[in-house]
């Protein structure tokens, strides 16, 4: 039997709730009053067009779910009032104040609780944007002790850390868990399941030089571009790149699930492996690193922690590859706007794939290329500069094998392999570098390693007159061979070896093609 409201319970009911604000969700206390005036209900606060339209939802909801709705002028106010809100995931926790105003619930009971969802006409609760996010939040909180939540949402916060739940499939099960002293759900042990791999390492056969640079790129984190003719299998490294990264640890996951909560695509559940995202080219500058009016996260925060892969990279406009610029290097992407900035998180690798040229053909030896160098040329002024510099490897995929003797009497290594492989040399990088990854080596770091071990006399001083006459040879910024001395490291890691030696440092600039392409290009103008 619901408590019949009267005049005399009428005080503001209060409540805890979360919105989304870039990529983050912020909490808000919900307030509601029933004053004297006109039947209905006011939403103040900032709310965004949903949260205005809530308002019959609420009221239904309420009547449906047998309770009563308060036949007065309803105040539902949302702080801090100069923040702008979204509305769906504050629906239940605005009707629930106003159920605790009108006195048929009992306050007490939500002073600790975070209330997170949206409702339905009849009562029921469901899932909304960035319910992810707003448990991690309400975890991080010292007043919180625990999240009221659709039962739909159950499997995606469970593994939160010291994180207690209510799942709810409707707004009257609130009473239900209040008069039964229904005990909240308490976290799961993290356990992360093997990823289902669509393409393995096993079912590439050769490529040698481009897988060995798909691994050292997920130990160090390095950016890799792979050059070469249509059907050598460029989009199937990609493919199997996602086999070999290891698994997210928990603070990486709930990270990562908290930003596809915010954007609507994290499918109620806990993101336990590296996302891989592969935009089309024809992809606007807002989709890749994200923006609009009210700034939102894009394919690069997306691919936090994960693999950002660029199919056909030619083919996407020039302007959008010089905004990758930023969070290539700072791992971030700050969005500006008139009405806010956002900085979204945008820590990945990206992994481009492209042909040489038009017909694809420039690199073969089997084909004959039949495009003008000027026109190859355009292509490559659209990648080099400012942008190629931040790509620390340049792999040309092999056109031709050996097939009858390569696949039967020479087995490849499956993902397993490598991922075990990659997985032990970044606990050597870790190691070594106090946590840090190999891509963000600083030069300090570097001169102090090289000076050491040439003291030491395990590398022979020579090996940085070696370092300047590859740089120069391969036309590198100063910028271009930091990157490739950072990838010797990975390299020095991958072979489980404990300094560079002048092998290491051949392999490392041996992975500047580009450079080769357009002397290549310049010889066939002349």
């Amino acid at each position: 039997m619901k408590n019949s409201f009267s005049y005399i319970y009428m005080k503001v009911g209060k409540t805890i709730a979360s919105t989304v604000y870039g990529y983050r969700a912020v909490p808000v206390q919900v307030e509601a009053d029933n004053l004297s005036g006109n039947f209905g209900i006011q939403i103040v606060g900032l709310p965004d067009h949903t949260g205005r339209e809530a308002k019959e939802r609420i009221r239904s909801a309420i009547m449906n779910s047998g309770f009563e709705f308060p036949p007065f002028f309803n105040i539902i106010n949302l702080s801090p009032n100069d923040l702008p809100k979204e509305g769906a995931l504050l629906e239940m926790a605005a009707a629930t104040a106003l159920l605790v105003a009108s006195g048929q619930l009992p306050q007490e009971f939500f002073e600790d609780k975070m209330i997170l969802g949206s409702l339905s006409l009849d009562g029921s609760v469901h899932p909304s944007r960035g319910i992810m996010a707003s448990a991690i939040l309400a975890m991080q909180m010292e007043n919180i002790h625990s999240v009221i939540l659709p039962s739909a949402s159950l499997e995606e916060v469970a593994a939160i850390p010291g994180l207690k739940v209510y799942p709810v499939r409707s707004l009257s099960d609130l009473e239900t868990i209040i008069r039964e002293d229904i005990r909240p759900v308490t976290n799961i042990p993290f356990d992360v399941p093997a990823r289902e791999v669509v393409t393995d390492m096993s079912e590439i056969t050769g490529q040698e030089k481009a897988k060995n640079a798909l691994a050292y790129s997920a130990i160090g984190y390095h950016h890799v571009l792979m050059i070469g003719s249509p059907g050598t299998g460029k989009s199937m490294m990609a493919r199997a790149m996602a086999g070999i990264l290891p698994p997210l640890t928990l603070e990486e996951s709930l990270e990562v699930t908290a930003i596809h909560s915010l954007a609507g695509l994290s499918r109620n559940r806990l993101i336990q492996h590296p996302p891989v995202r592969s935009p089309h080219h024809t992809s606007s500058d807002i989709a890749l690193v994200g923006g609009g009016s009210s700034p939102s996260p894009g394919e690069v925060s997306l691919s936090h922690r994960g693999v950002l892969f660029l199919d056909e990279l030619s083919e996407f406009k020039n302007s959008t590859l010089q905004t990758l610029r930023e969070p290539m290097e700072e791992e971030k992407i700050t969005i500006s706007r008139a009405k806010a900035v956002a900085t979204f998180p945008a820590n990945f690798i990206l992994l481009g794939a492209m042909n040489p040229c038009a017909c694809g053909y420039l690199l073969s030896k089997k084909n004959h290329c039949h495009c003008r160098p000027a026109s190859i040329q355009r292509i490559y002024q659209k990648i080099q500069g400012p942008f190629l510099d931040r790509i620390a490897m340049e792999v040309e995929t092999e056109e031709n094998y050996e097939w009858e003797n390569n696949v039967i009497s020479h087995p490849e290594k499956d993902s397993g392999w490598w991922m075990d492989k990659i997985i032990e040399a970044r606990l050597r990088m870790m190691a070594r570098n106090d946590g840090k990854k190999n891509k963000n080596l600083s030069n300090e770091d570097i001169h102090f390693w090289l000076n050491r071990w040439t003291q030491s006399g395990v590398v022979p001083h020579s090996v940085h007159s070696l370092i300047r006459e590859l740089s120069l040879k391969n036309k590198l910024s100063h910028r271009g061979w930091t990157n490739t001395l950072r990838l010797s490291f990975s390299i020095m890691d991958f072979l489980e070896k404990d300094h560079i030696d002048e092998d290491i440092l051949l392999e490392a600039f041996s992975y500047r093609r580009i450079n080769h392409i357009t002397a290549l290009l310049s010889k066939f103008a002349a």
